[in-house]
This record gives C-alpha cells, structure tokens and sequence, in this order.
C-alpha cells in the first residue's frame, strides 16, 4: 500500500459513513414535518434508525482497517494542527458510537424493540420514561454536533486543499490507493 494515502478499505468507510450520516439527519430532519399519525412518520424513524446502525457496524470496520492497514503518516505542520486533527478524528468516532448506542438505549427505554434488518436487538434496558427522555436529550445533542464537528472536518480538509495546497484532502479521495 502506499503510505501517502489511506487505504481503499478505509476511504470506502470514509465516505460510506458520510453517506450514511447524510441520510441518517435529513430523514429525521424531514420526518419532523410529517403530521403525526402518517405512515410516512414510521417509515422515516425505521430509515433514521437502520442507517444509524450501519453508521455504528461500518465504524467498527473503518477502526478494523484502521488497525490493519494503518494510516499515512501526519503531514509537516504546526503541532497545533496535527493535535487538532487528532482531537476531531477521534470526536468523530466517539460520535460514531455514541449516536447509534444512544438512539438503541432511548428507543428501548421507551418500551420498543429495535430491529437491525429483521434481527431484534438484545434488550439492554428496561423501559423507563424518565431515562428514555435523558437519553434521548443526549441523542440529539450529539445528533446536532453532528452538524458542526463535521462541518469542521470538512472545512479543515478544504483549508487543507485550497489554501495550504496539500495532499490531505487528495489522500481520502483516492479509492485505488495509487497516486
């Protein structure tokens, strides 16, 4: 492999995750203008919650390849730089895990059983109203910084490409691992 870039397995991830994500927020983005009561409001919630488990299943495959393959080395730069990147990765996946793991619990402490395609999840919690509430508070607190650590990430990769001039962008955009 080259050591410039990362590794197919881990751009697929990447980008995988990104779209899962996507999907993931603008389905529960839309389903809050579905008028309770439709159909469509379950659909919708189903959608949001299988994406979040890929989100959570495709996480633990990017950290497998991540360990397999390893990861280019930190391009030269400010220590800040290269900390803050480290900071934000690993923000990353700690919302990677969190979200799924949050939205399992308050769907289950609300009293439901969570499906992953067909498969009912082992029952982690009892149902409680109160916990559900906390838990879903937490949920989408995570779910609304989201929006920001990403939007940071992606900002950074693009100071990276356009005003810095570096490969740091070019390094997740190649799926064959070849310059």
């Amino acid at each position: 492999m080259n050591r410039n870039r990362y590794h197919p397995a881990s751009v697929f991830f990447h980008w995988m995750i990104f779209l899962l994500f996507v999907i993931a927020l603008a389905v529960i983005e839309y389903r809050g203008d579905v008028p309770k009561g439709d159909p469509l409001r379950d659909t919708l919630r189903t959608i949001h919650m299988m994406t979040g488990q890929l989100v959570f299943l495709f996480a633990a495959f990017r950290i497998a390849a991540r360990f397999r393959f390893g990861v280019p080395a930190a391009l030269p730069g400010p220590r800040w730089q290269t900390w803050s990147g480290e900071a934000v990765h690993i923000l990353l996946y700690v919302i990677m895990f969190a979200l799924p793991i949050t939205g399992v619990l308050f769907t289950q402490a609300g009293g439901r059983d969570v499906s992953f395609f067909g498969l009912i999840l082992p029952q982690l919690i009892s149902p409680d109203a109160a916990l559900k509430e906390s838990i879903r508070d937490i949920h989408e607190l995570i779910g609304n910084a989201v929006y920001y650590v990403v939007g940071l990430h992606a900002l950074a990769a693009l100071w990276h490409h356009f005003i810095r001039k570096d490969s740091t962008l070019r390094r997740m955009l190649n799926f064959t691992g070849k310059d």
